[in-house]
Protein backbone atom coordinates (compact mmCIF):
# COMPACT_ATOMS: atom_id res chain seq x y z
CA UNK A 1 0.00 0.00 0.00
CA UNK A 2 2.99 2.48 0.48
CA UNK A 3 4.52 1.55 -2.49
CA UNK A 4 1.01 2.64 -4.36
CA UNK A 5 1.10 5.97 -2.48
CA UNK A 6 4.62 6.78 -2.96
CA UNK A 7 4.22 6.03 -6.52
CA UNK A 8 1.09 8.31 -7.03
CA UNK A 9 2.97 11.23 -5.05
CA UNK A 10 6.33 11.11 -7.37
CA UNK A 11 3.59 11.12 -10.27
CA UNK A 12 1.66 14.00 -9.11
CA UNK A 13 5.07 16.08 -8.48
CA UNK A 14 6.46 15.34 -11.69
CA UNK A 15 3.50 16.19 -13.45
CA UNK A 16 3.84 19.63 -11.67
CA UNK A 17 5.55 22.60 -14.42
CA UNK A 18 8.14 24.89 -12.65
CA UNK A 19 6.35 27.85 -11.46
CA UNK A 20 7.61 31.58 -12.66
CA UNK A 21 6.87 34.64 -10.95
CA UNK A 22 5.55 37.02 -13.26
CA UNK A 23 5.33 40.88 -11.52
CA UNK A 24 4.41 43.95 -14.04
CA UNK A 25 5.22 47.31 -12.92
CA UNK A 26 4.57 50.65 -14.59
CA UNK A 27 8.66 51.34 -15.75
CA UNK A 28 11.81 49.59 -15.76
CA UNK A 29 15.42 50.52 -16.27
CA UNK A 30 18.07 49.26 -18.97
CA UNK A 31 21.07 51.11 -18.53
CA UNK A 32 20.44 55.04 -18.35
CA UNK A 33 17.34 54.63 -20.09
CA UNK A 34 14.39 54.62 -18.74
CA UNK A 35 11.01 52.94 -19.75
CA UNK A 36 7.54 53.70 -18.95
CA UNK A 37 4.07 53.07 -19.30
CA UNK A 38 3.03 55.60 -21.71
CA UNK A 39 6.44 56.11 -23.46
CA UNK A 40 6.73 55.81 -27.19
CA UNK A 41 7.81 52.57 -29.33
CA UNK A 42 10.86 54.03 -30.57
CA UNK A 43 12.34 54.42 -27.43
CA UNK A 44 12.23 50.86 -26.36
CA UNK A 45 13.68 49.82 -29.50
CA UNK A 46 16.58 53.08 -28.57
CA UNK A 47 17.07 50.45 -25.31
CA UNK A 48 18.32 47.34 -28.30
CA UNK A 49 15.74 44.30 -27.33
CA UNK A 50 17.39 41.02 -27.02
CA UNK A 51 14.07 39.56 -29.10
CA UNK A 52 11.05 40.76 -30.62
CA UNK A 53 7.81 39.29 -30.92
CA UNK A 54 4.63 40.44 -33.04
CA UNK A 55 1.61 39.67 -31.30
CA UNK A 56 -1.65 38.59 -33.02
CA UNK A 57 -5.35 38.38 -32.62
CA UNK A 58 -7.31 35.05 -32.23
CA UNK A 59 -7.93 36.20 -36.23
CA UNK A 60 -4.16 36.95 -37.34
CA UNK A 61 -4.19 40.09 -37.54
CA UNK A 62 -1.31 42.46 -35.80
CA UNK A 63 -2.18 43.28 -32.14
CA UNK A 64 1.17 44.94 -30.93
CA UNK A 65 4.71 43.98 -29.79
CA UNK A 66 6.43 42.17 -27.20
CA UNK A 67 9.76 42.79 -26.68
CA UNK A 68 12.40 40.76 -24.62
CA UNK A 69 15.45 42.10 -22.74
CA UNK A 70 17.56 39.35 -20.90
CA UNK A 71 18.92 39.91 -17.46
CA UNK A 72 20.39 37.38 -15.02
CA UNK A 73 17.73 35.86 -13.46
CA UNK A 74 14.75 37.31 -15.94
CA UNK A 75 13.49 38.23 -18.47
CA UNK A 76 11.57 42.01 -18.77
CA UNK A 77 8.45 42.17 -21.46
CA UNK A 78 7.94 45.35 -23.02
CA UNK A 79 4.51 45.41 -24.38
CA UNK A 80 3.44 48.15 -26.89
CA UNK A 81 0.25 48.40 -28.63
CA UNK A 82 -0.11 51.06 -31.17
CA UNK A 83 2.74 52.44 -30.66
CA UNK A 84 2.77 53.28 -27.34
CA UNK A 85 3.79 50.96 -23.92
CA UNK A 86 0.95 49.63 -22.43
CA UNK A 87 2.63 46.86 -20.10
CA UNK A 88 6.14 45.96 -18.32
CA UNK A 89 7.16 42.89 -17.01
CA UNK A 90 9.34 41.03 -15.19
CA UNK A 91 9.84 37.38 -15.53
CA UNK A 92 11.85 35.25 -13.33
CA UNK A 93 13.12 32.18 -13.97
CA UNK A 94 13.13 29.62 -11.22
Amino acid sequence: MRSIVLALLLALSASQAPAQSVLCSSSERFGTTLVRVGDSERKVIQAEPDRTVRLETPQGGAAGYRYDFYKYGRTVQVYVQAGIVARVCRVREL
